[in-house]
């Protein structure tokens, strides 16, 4: 293997996620290549990377970008779907001449980078090999992910990814969060594990749970930040790397919406985008309609869209709609006072970076925990697709406007003056783990058992010491009574 600083060979696996999730992935490649890195990265898409050095391999599968999340929120059990296509996949994905080929070369690679998310499939590429396992988690700080090196944070103080909670839960909140939990761990096996196992039995039988093999990473990094996602204590093998995406705004090159953005308009500029995920032609009509009737009510206000044209009327002279937006240089603008956003995770560090507050519209998945953390911190308020109408749209807006502003710009200034970036920090920690390995940094709780680390045995010794001892105290005391009281009675 070469040496990091000679430029050494990186694989990337995310061969099942979404545009976004890709986009993720992209960005560790791109800071990889810049120090001089080559790297593979296995996606179900195009990445947007070109570079001499990169080499790309599309894995067959785009089932999450056909995926509608408004579907998913009004009743689409993505699960079922999750389970269907999770296995399919995975065999589509090793019938690949180009992904075979890519397997039997896994050996050169200094590092096998894997996204931690629903990826299980592309754990064969660990069989038999010493180079550093290490993931990425797309979604920010993951309770279960956590515990796989022995970090078990109280879900006291941490929520799943799948709920809508903050770190500052209720009684209420703490109850369901630790079940979730619970059947979350429980039922990996079931829906994950065997389903996976199944598919790929026949290429590779001796592929091991994928619960065993996760304990063996040897770093994991997490896309999330501390100033937005709140404090939870971490073990030196796991690092945030948050933002890693955020950037400097540039000039916008289109050029009807850089005259759109002219700096001669005084008016406040807001960007409206539901992100990479949800396509805009996807958005139920019965949304656009509200969104462009309220942005019409709105005249002082300027609206960058990303939206589909307007179902009926014609389009209100102070919007701008397309199907494609430079998020960051909108958001990077001075006019911008207001992002619309479904709080996806690049998304609210993109705006927390450029200082941006946010109206948040979470659409399904980890989006509805981003917006309830946002909102406890006022970065942010909440508005749910259900209730909105134009003159709450109009109210919420106004309000954003004259509130907030203060606090997000506080995160911002304390963001850029880091003196490394979330992208220099997940290259650095990368890099110094291919060079001397981790292992002298594991935590010994990660081998004690649940009843172990919890003290369980210890407070079940303790009992049986005082039990024993109020045992052995009480049979004394009745033996001295009732010889004393056997004196007592013969006098």
């Amino acid at each position: 293997m070469s040496s990091p600083a000679s430029g050494g060979n990186y694989l990337i696996l995310s061969p099942f996620g979404s545009r976004s999730v890709r986009g993720v992935f992209n960005t560790l490649s791109e800071g990889l290549l810049s120090k001089g890195h080559n790297v593979t990265f296995v996606s179900s898409g195009e990445p947007v990377t070109h570079h001499e050095n990169m080499t790309h391999v599309t894995s067959p599968h785009t089932a999450l970008d056909e995926l509608d999340l408004f579907k998913v929120r009004f009743g689409l059990s993505v699960f079922k779907i999750w389970k269907r296509a999770f296995p399919e996949a995975a065999k589509m994905m090793y019938e690949m001449k180009e992904i075979i080929a890519l397997w039997n070369d896994r050996h050169r690679f200094d590092a096998i980078i894997i996204n931690s998310a629903a990826n299980e499939m592309a754990l064969p590429f660990l069989l038999n090999v010493s180079a550093p396992f290490i993931t990425l988690q797309p979604a920010g700080l993951d309770p279960l992910q956590l515990a796989y090196l022995g970090n078990l944070v109280s879900p006291a103080t941490l929520p799943s990814i799948i709920l809508p909670y903050d770190n500052n839960m209720s009684l209420w909140e703490r109850l369901v969060n630790t079940l979730t939990l619970v059947v979350l761990k429980y039922s990996f096996h079931r829906s994950v594990g065997t389903p996976l196992k199944n598919a790929l039995m026949s290429k590779f039988p001796d592929l091991p749970d994928a619960r065993s093999v996760y304990p063996t990473q040897s770093l994991s990094l997490f896309n999330s930040h501390p100033l937005i996602d709140g404090a939870v204590p971490l073990l030196p093998l796991q690092v945030e790397v948050g933002c890693m995406s955020c950037r400097p705004a540039r000039p916008i090159e289109h050029q009807q919406m850089r005259t759109f953005l002219s700096p001669s308009d005084p008016r406040p500029v807001i960007l409206f985008s539901l992100g990479s995920f949800q396509q805009p032609g996807r958005i139920p009509e019965r949304f656009v309609a509200v969104l462009y009737a309220g942005f019409a009510a709105l005249p002082h206000l300027r609206f960058i869209a990303k939206l589909p044209p307007p179902p009926t009327g014609p389009l209100p002279p102070n919007v701008y709609f397309s199907d494609w937006v430079p998020q960051q240089d909108v958001l990077g603008l001075e006019a911008t006072r207001l992002f619309m956003s479904h709080c996806g995770r690049q998304s609210i560090n993109q705006a927390m970076y450029h200082g941006v507050p946010i109206l948040g519209l979470p659409i399904a998945f980890d989006q509805p925990r981003h917006c309830r953390k946002l909102e406890r911190k006022r970065y942010a308020v909440v508005m749910q697709w259900e209730d909105i109408t134009v003159p709450l749209l109009v109210q919420k807006i106004s309000y954003m406007l004259s509130n907030s502003t203060e606090r997000v710009l506080r995160v911002s200034r304390s963001l850029k003056a880091e003196k490394e970036t979330g992208l220099e920090r997940a290259v650095r920690h990368v890099e110094h783990t291919v060079e001397y390995g981790t292992d002298l940094l594991q935590f010994s709780g990660q081998h004690l058992s649940l009843l172990q680390y919890l003290l369980i045995d210890v407070l079940a010794v303790i009992v049986s010491v005082i039990v024993l001892i109020f045992i052995v105290l009480y049979v004394f005391i009745r033996c001295i009574w009732r010889t004393v009281w056997g004196k007592l009675k013969m006098d």
